[in-house]
């Protein structure tokens, strides 16, 4: 076997490209993984590339939504076995090989991922030296049958369900969606699958609003105004999703609500939301969701192979592994949904 790969990274700010790694040697308590796939995440890998989000430094190599086929296996791991498909290897593990850090690393053509229940059985808790084992959590096995295209969505679906299901029951509620990027398409598909009784989406370009009539949003508005008259004489919103990252949605979306209503928000915005507490209802709630993908994995699996899930909707371009610099191009214009690029 070849000791070096492909990977993509982030050289400097804004600039992405092919480069050549190591390829990774997993420890005892370790799988190698050949990667046959990974899908930009449109929010979090625009901001390590521009410089918006926690980057360690650059040059860094990207992805986190990636999937591969097991082809190695430590000899005290127990969670996997060879031929397993697994979520989130990371080719550079502990985050930094000496040359190149790492924001998950999923862009390369393999991958670490870890058995932390079998490390923490014989070890006890992650010191300083080991706290990277604790991105082993996200090492998720999906069913090794489900074609490219149902594989590539398991990972960032299975964030948004488990999302939804940190809420509370969403039957017979009236549910607000602001964002229509594919976060904001999860969220209208899983709150009317979950069994809203009104899904009403809240975005700035008309086409992408008519694709949420297709997934569940029965109302759909631009105009903030018109929204939350509408709302308003339905008796408000029982829950509302922030999913744009605007600063300027928490101000907008807390009129949309009931009193007690809840206010969710899932995006990262670019700087601190701000709101005018004058404008909201005289009580409600307020939670931010922190996405735990074991919590959702399985279900989501389920609907991917029972054909559930309109992929064809989600899953809007897909690329070869050399074109995946100039891919991003696209990711980054606004003009993809997601997009997939194949690895292997």
């Amino acid at each position: 076997m070849k000791d070096r790969q492909r990977a993509i990274a982030a050289l400097e700010k804004g600039k992405l490209s092919e480069v050549e790694i190591a390829i990774p040697e997993p420890d005892d308590y370790e799988v190698l993984v050949k990667n046959e796939g990974c899908v930009f995440c449109n929010t979090t890998d625009k901001m390590i590339v521009d410089d918006l989000f926690r980057t360690p430094d650059y040059p860094v190599v990207i992805g986190h939504e990636c999937f591969g086929k097991v082809i190695k296996v430590g000899k005290k791991v127990k969670k996997y076995k060879l031929g397993d498909r697994v979520i989130c290897a990371n080719a550079i593990v502990n985050g930094y090989d000496g040359k190149y850090y790492s924001s998950w690393g999923g862009f390369a053509e393999y991958g670490i991922a870890g058995d932390l229940e079998a490390y923490l059985a014989e070890n006890g808790a992650l010191d300083e030296k080991n706290a990277y084992r604790a991105r082993y959590e996200a090492n998720e096995i999906i069913p090794s049958d489900l074609s490219y295209e149902k594989a590539c969505l398991a990972f960032p679906l299975a964030e948004t369900a488990s999302a939804v299901r940190q809420v509370g029951d969403l039957t017979g509620k009236t549910v607000v969606v602001i964002g229509t990027g594919i976060v904001g398409y999860f969220f209208t598909y899983l709150a009317n699958i979950y069994g809203a009784k009104e899904v009403v989406v809240l975005g700035r370009r008309q086409s992408r609003l008519e694709v949420t009539k297709k997934i569940g949003a029965s109302q759909t508005f631009i105009d903030v105004n018109e929204a939350t008259e509408y709302l308003n004489s339905r008796g408000g919103a029982d829950v509302v999703f922030e999913c744009s990252g605007n600063y300027q949605a928490l101000e907008s979306g807390l009129p949309y609500l009931k009193a007690g209503g809840l206010f969710a928000v899932y995006a990262v915005p670019k700087q601190a939301y701000t709101f005018d507490l004058l404008k909201c209802p005289n009580t409600f709630l307020y939670q931010r969701i922190d996405p735990i993908v074991s919590e959702a994995i399985g279900e989501v699996c389920e609907l991917l192979a029972a054909d559930k899930v309109p992929v064809e909707v989600f899953l809007t371009h897909q690329w070869s592994f050399d074109e995946a610099p100039k891919a991003f191009e696209e990711v980054r214009k606004g003009n993809v949904i997601k997009g997939l690029v194949v690895i292997s």
